[in-house]
């Protein structure tokens, strides 16, 4: 008989884990087949095998030793459906062994009683209530609420029953089973869904409802229904579930909360509809509401979960990007972070090379967070990277990347762009597109005195018609160029407090003597020490250019 296992985490999240290889062994160590991400568990903690048709499990000599369904094992112990390993721990993982054949759930739908007199009520609600905790432990969605039809099936004692989702273009058959747990399609459901969706929105209980389809539309639906056969229809709405009550239980609000229904009918005799019956099955309908929800809920944190790996991927490459070490001899010495926030910004630095000895630098700011910036901020390094090789003028390759932006992109996506070069003489070229304006440091023998870079610009990829003017300045040995981006200006601790250029200037004013370094490191303390805790709104990115004469 195949296995699997459902392994819920400590959060109390599940996921199914298939029994395919045999020994199969548990713990942290990445090499066992279930590995469990718990610093407690022992890297080989437990190991699962297969001994003819039946699964045993041994402790590897672990720490904190294994358990089943709560009794601490000391020697091999015979597995069995539905028992509860865990590891020791009370907060820890918690494993549940699984059949992948839903014939134990069949037996145990076959024991809920029909509507056979002398049966109590009490004994159908025992039945059902262990059917409902067997699905729990289900391996898929579809097996649960098939499970769950079959088992409204036999409580009603029709012969068909059918489960419908809504949908965007409306209800739709997801599944179908006759009384004999035999598949049913959708071509199988005689009753048109316009019908069926009409009389779940027109119901006048929460729970439940019932309808004859002959009597009630044979005008609108005559064509048809005149080949039915029905004696009974039976309906069961499926709640959407939002919050929960004092006591824990999760409920549905209004009428219009429904994620569909079963629908079961009968050909041969007429459906008793009991009030025992409606509690069965109106407590099996928000069981498979609960399973949907819960399925949806798992979707949804599969999708987080994989945007978060996507989100965590663009950051390592986007790190990566980043120069790894920065000039530090001859005449340029510089000096470089960016830290980015939660999300993935669209930040990047960069000083290079250029063949005729001098140096290539830029800080740039991708409008908008994301793995959009991120891609768009590779674009503009790569095209960074070229012009450093090709000698060619600054506003040449801007006005020509700034062209192909609008093009591509239409406006949408643009960037704000601080470029120079600076020689061995000297001599800095700038261009600013946009980009928060720079501080220059000078260093004269009567103290230091801060200037501001005014020349601005368009961003690249905003207009067609912008263009980009080289602003020329001479550099004397001791200056320095303090490059930002938007995200240390605009670091903020309320809605309005702002670190602002102001504080900046302070700054570098405060720590003027100290090392590039030393600068650097003392323009970023400010900024955290001003943030106090609170998690930046942006991207916060510095370069600082020190010249000295050779």
């Amino acid at each position: 008989m195949p296995y699997e296992l459902t392994v819920v985490n400590p959060s109390g999240n599940a996921i199914q884990v298939p029994l395919d290889h045999f020994p199969f062994s548990m713990g942290r160590h990445s090499e066992n087949q279930l590995i469990l991400r718990d610093s407690r568990v022992s890297r080989k903690h437990a190991s699962i095998e297969l001994r003819g048709a039946e699964l045993w499990i041994d402790d590897l000599e672990s720490l904190h030793g294994v358990r089943v369904n709560s009794v601490k094992i000391l020697e091999s112990t015979k597995l069995s459906a539905g028992d509860v390993i865990d590891f020791g721990l009370e907060d820890g993982y918690r494993i549940i062994v699984v059949e992948k054949s839903d014939d134990e759930i069949r037996k145990l739908i076959g024991r809920l009683p029909g509507n056979h007199a002398g049966e109590s009520e009490l004994s159908k609600l025992r039945a059902l209530t262990e059917v409902a905790r067997s699905l729990e432990h289900a391996m898929s969605t579809n097996d649960v609420l098939a499970a769950v039809v079959e088992a409204a099936l036999t409580v009603a004692g029709c012969e068909r029953g059918f489960l419908l989702l809504e949908h965007e273009a409306g209800l739709v058959v997801e599944l179908g089973r006759d009384a004999a747990g035999r598949p049913l399609d959708a071509s199988q459901l005689p009753v048109p869904l316009d019908l069926i969706r009409r009389a779940l929105k027109e119901r006048k209980d929460l729970l439940s409802f019932q309808f004859d389809p002959l009597a009630d539309w044979s005008a609108r639906f005559n064509d048809s229904l005149g080949g039915l056969d029905l004696r009974s229809v039976l309906c069961v709405p499926l709640l959407r579930l939002r919050g929960s009550t004092g006591s824990g239980d999760t409920v549905a609000a209004t009428m219009d909360d429904t994620v569909g229904l079963i629908y079961m009918d009968s050909r041969i005799a007429e459906v008793v509809n009991q009030q025992g019956n409606r509690e069965l099955l109106q407590t099996l309908a928000l069981e498979a509401s609960t399973i949907l929800e819960n399925a949806r809920l798992l979707e949804e944190d599969r999708k987080r979960q994989r945007l978060e790996q996507e989100l965590a991927l663009a950051r390592t490459i986007q790190a990566n990007l980043l120069p790894r070490k920065l000039t530090a001899e001859g005449f340029l010495e510089a000096a470089g972070s960016s830290i980015p926030t939660h999300q993935v910004g669209g930040d990047f630095y960069d000083v290079l090379k250029r063949p005729d000895g001098s140096w290539l630098t830029a800080v740039a700011d991708v409008s908008g967070k994301g793995v959009g910036a991120a891609l768009l901020a590779s674009l503009l390094q790569g095209v960074l990277l070229e012009a450093s090789s090709s000698g060619a003028s600054m506003d040449e390759w801007l006005g020509r990347l700034n062209r192909f932006l609008v093009e591509r992109t239409e406006g949408e996506k643009y960037a704000t762009f601080f470029v120079c070069t600076i020689d061995a003489g000297g001599m800095m070229r700038y261009v600013n597109a946009g980009h928060s304006r720079p501080f220059l440091l000078r260093r004269p023998a009567g103290g230091p005195v801060l200037e501001v870079l005014d020349q601005d610009g368009f961003p690249v990829g905003l207009l067609d018609v912008a263009t980009y003017p080289v602003v020329t300045v001479q550099l004397q040995p001791g200056d320095t160029v303090v490059l930002f981006s938007d995200g240390v200006e605009e670091g903020r601790r309320g809605p309005k407090e702002f670190f602002g250029r102001e504080r900046i200037a302070a700054a570098i004013v405060a720590n003027a003597h100290s090392t590039l370094q030393g600068l650097h490191d003392g323009l970023r303390q400010a900024l955290t020490s001003y943030l106090d805790g609170v998690e930046p709104h942006d991207d916060a990115t510095l370069l600082l250019l020190r010249f000295s004469a050779r």
